[in-house]
């Protein structure tokens, strides 16, 4: 009996009637050949209907080798709008079934899917989507937009005047299409393929919500071996909390990981290849600095393979070795039965010890759709902290000299959750203590709490960018009855970039205490040594907090006396063109606590490593904690690329500051930005303003030369300008604008209007000359003529 023959559908939707007519002519060529007739169906000359004729006959020929038992039929359709195509394939249309192909017209009518192509069916069995099934078409002025959100397994046309060359288009989508899903067998099979996810995939997903619930994200740059991993991930974290991000590079997925842990307490799983690891930079060295928990599946070769493309293990190198030799945990799947233990073992080192954790895996593994038994890891049980008495001892010391030690007491507050913020506020302010936040946390404290001075707070403390009024709170002179001031490091390591002391003058200047419920993170310097959770120092301390009257008062007038410091010196105020960075940023500062007072502004800043992002933590008031790209090993360009993720998952404002240097060194992020604010916080109706702080230099080299070696850097600390035109451009994309300027003057009504604007991607080039005076950049420069105090002070 003879089998009858798969009919194949094909869908337009368009009001182009000239468009349906090239369909109707191709599906009606196609169908002769299909049937056996060679015959050229049209009565054209060659040079005229050029180049489908040639196609045409290319199809013929290809036509003609393959099977006529596996020959299908092709039949197309037409309708309006989306609407009706949607209508007449839910009700179930026979005349529809199945379609495999579908050329959708957007020059009259706007999707509103991220993919339109999805409820236009591709998913009906026994249909074989391609990725020529689909075919996008519109108009060219939109034509970057719809590349950009489709991505490369749909088609993206600006049809052609031409109607031979829109037919040839179409012949050529048809053909692609047959051979793809169904005369190549090597591509047929794998669109047949069972549609399930990878086994890997499964079990990574399920003992990481056991752990994290949605609170983790998935990060991803794609590969040939990784592909279908990533795909698995994805299809099993769609319509839960826990994002997909993909970045432009494998750095940006660390960067983005570790801004999702510091900002957001998100944990992670990562997605490269094993050649790639080195991509990462050293951000991961920074995600093992920061404790964030994570696992990073790689992608690499058996050692059986003789010198393997992008595989890190030859005669020659180890790559595994190097992973180990950071001092993280990785281990490698061979074949799908070494998953169970491998994986149980990687989740383990991930409770007892949080950091980038490897799990390496060859292309058998990674593809397995295998059921696998065995043992799963699972998370630790929380367990009630119960201090030893050794550390209770060391708690009264620190409550004694809180409470009862006239001498200043400072906290230098590291990595804070909510509820830690929220205890040490108030504390502080009982007790009569300074807060100051650091470079490698800014807004750890903020300068203002929902809209109101924090009265304790006196600015940043580092090596670099430090507060004017915490340089005068360090460098007063004690008298005999307060003895040395206080220094507590909570959550800190005491680590060189905390301050622009010695460790030797830390020692002999300052008594030192520490919170850090990490013995090993206790510094030789430090005097009093907690090694205990905050938490546990914080609940101990409240209840026993009974700050002596005369102590208190004293504390507080002191704060009160530096908080009325100026902000700024009268070198700063100079108006110049371009301006300073001491002049832009302190007014800048000055807007942004207006906002902040009179309207209700609230931002998360990125801070970028140069000296423009240190004035910027300097001067500039924080309402929350901001993610700096001065943490762990000061690389340039981190704040830059962790902007997409952060403009995606922030509720909040977002407020950047990105040095020309840090701009000049890693790849252009602008459209990943704005499409990431559109689908995040500029299209919840917030603003993401980026200002690149252009001076043509690199400025901290060239200010360790000024102060060191009075050397002209040159060509070594050269960054070319980036030349924009004067006039500002701005454009909508979706419904958020756009909006680029150039500034070389400060206009506080234009930079208030646009920090406010509502569902605006600002991007600023601020023209600044270079100057090392001020802005904390080193002890040398409080020490120069510009710093001295003025009469009245």
């Amino acid at each position: 009996m003879q089998q009858a023959r798969r009919n194949i559908g094909i869908l337009l939707v368009s009001q182009d009637k000239k468009l349906a007519l090239d369909l109707d002519m191709v599906v009606e060529s196609v169908n002769g050949l299909l049937n056996g007739n060679t015959d050229t169906p049209f009565d054209v000359p060659a040079n005229e209907c050029f180049p489908y004729c040639q196609v045409f006959d290319q199809a013929c020929r290809y036509l003609r080798s393959q099977r006529k038992d596996k020959l299908p039929a092709l039949f197309s359709r037409c309708f309006n709008s989306m609407t009706t195509a949607r209508q007449a394939l839910s009700a179930g249309d026979r005349t529809l079934c199945p379609v495999e192909c579908v050329l959708l017209d957007t020059r009259h009518e706007e999707p509103l899917d991220d993919d339109p192509f999805l409820p236009l069916t591709l998913q009906q069995t026994p249909a074989r989507p391609s990725p020529c099934s689909a075919m996008l078409l519109c108009e060219e002025k939109v034509l970057g937009r719809w590349m950009y959100r489709l991505g490369g397994n749909r088609l993206v046309r600006v049809p052609h005047s031409n109607p031979w060359q829109r037919r040839a288009d179409i012949l050529r989508l048809i053909l692609d299409h047959l051979e793809h899903a169904h005369f190549n067998r090597m591509l047929a099979r794998a669109s047949q393929k069972a549609d399930g996810q990878v086994t890997l995939a499964q079990k990574i997903n399920h003992l990481m919500t056991e752990r994290w619930g949605d609170q983790w994200d998935f990060h991803f740059y794609t590969g040939s071996m990784v592909a279908g991993f990533i795909d698995s991930m994805k299809s099993l974290l769609q319509g839960t909390e826990s994002h997909c991000l993909t970045g432009n590079n494998e750095h940006a997925l660390a960067v983005s990981a570790l801004a999702g842990w510091q900002l957001y307490g998100r944990a992670y799983v990562i997605a490269i290849t094993s050649g790639m690891i080195d991509e990462t930079r050293g951000t991961l060295a920074n995600l093992k600095r920061a404790a964030a928990p994570g696992i990073i599946v790689c992608a690499d070769s058996p050692e059986t393979v003789w010198y393997p493309f992008q595989g890190t293990l030859d005669a020659d190198s180890d790559g595994h070795a190097v992973i180990a030799a950071r001092g993280l945990w990785h281990g490698f799947m061979r074949t799908p039965d070494d998953m169970p233990a491998c994986l149980a073992n990687a989740f383990q080192a991930l409770d007892e010890r949080p950091a980038p954790t490897f799990v390496l895996a060859t292309q058998s593994v990674l593809e397995s759709q295998a059921t696998i038994a065995g043992p799963m890891a699972r998370g630790p049980s929380p367990k009630a902290a119960t201090l030893s008495r050794a550390q209770c001892e060391r708690l009264d010391q620190a409550v004694a000299a809180i409470n009862h030690d006239n001498a200043r007491m400072l906290w230098h507050c590291g990595r804070l959750t909510p509820d830690e913020r929220s205890q040490i506020l108030p504390l502080a302010e009982k007790a009569g203590i300074a807060l100051v936040d650091s470079i490698i946390h800014p807004g750890s404290v903020p300068a203002f709490s929902d809209g109101k001075p924090v009265a304790n707070y006196l600015g940043t403390l580092s090596m670099y960018g430090f507060k004017r009024a915490v340089y005068e709170f360090l460098e007063a002179q004690s008298t005999k009855e307060e003895g040395a001031p206080w220094l507590f490091f909570l959550k800190g390591k005491v680590e060189q970039s905390s301050t622009p002391y010695s460790e030797g003058k830390l020692k002999r200047n300052f008594r030192i205490g520490q919170v850090n419920c990490n013995e090993a993170h206790l510094s030789p310097f430090t005097l009093l040594g907690l090694d205990v959770r905050l938490a546990d120092f914080l609940n101990y301390l409240e209840p026993r907090l009974q700050v002596d009257d005369a102590v208190l008062r004293h504390r507080r007038a002191r704060i009160e006396q530096l908080r009325k410091l100026p902000a700024a010196q009268p070198s700063d105020l100079i108006e110049t063109m371009p301006m300073t960075p001491n002049y832009f940023f302190h007014q800048l500062g000055r807007l942004v606590v207006d906002l902040i007072e009179s309207r209700g502004y609230r931002y998360t800043g990125v801070y970028d490593v140069g000296r423009c992002g240190l004035s910027a933590m300097r001067n500039v008031a924080r309402t929350d904690p901001g993610f700096s790209g001065w943490y762990g090993r000061a690389l340039m360009g981190d704040g830059l690329m962790s902007l997409p993720y952060i403009a995606l998952k922030n509720e909040r404002n977002v407020l950047a500051f990105i040095g020309d240097g840090a701009r000049a060194i890693v790849p252009n992020v602008e459209q990943r930005l704005v499409g990431s604010s559109i689908r995040g916080i500029a299209g919840r109706g917030g603003n993401v303003t980026v200002f690149y702080l252009s001076n043509g230099v690199l400025s901290m080299i060239q200010t360790y030369l000024d102060k060191r070696y009075t050397l002209n850097g040159c060509s070594q600390v050269n960054v070319p300008l980036t030349e924009w035109k004067e006039a500002p451009v701005e454009h909508a994309e979706d419904d958020v604008t756009v909006h680029r300027r150039v500034i070389r003057q400060f206009c506080p009504e234009l930079l208030g209007e646009a920090l406010m604007a509502p569902r605006r991607v600002n991007f600023f080039d601020v023209w600044l000359g270079h100057n090392s005076e001020g802005d904390g950049l080193s002890l040398i420069s409080e020490g120069s003529w510009s710093r001295m105090r003025t009469h009245g002070e």
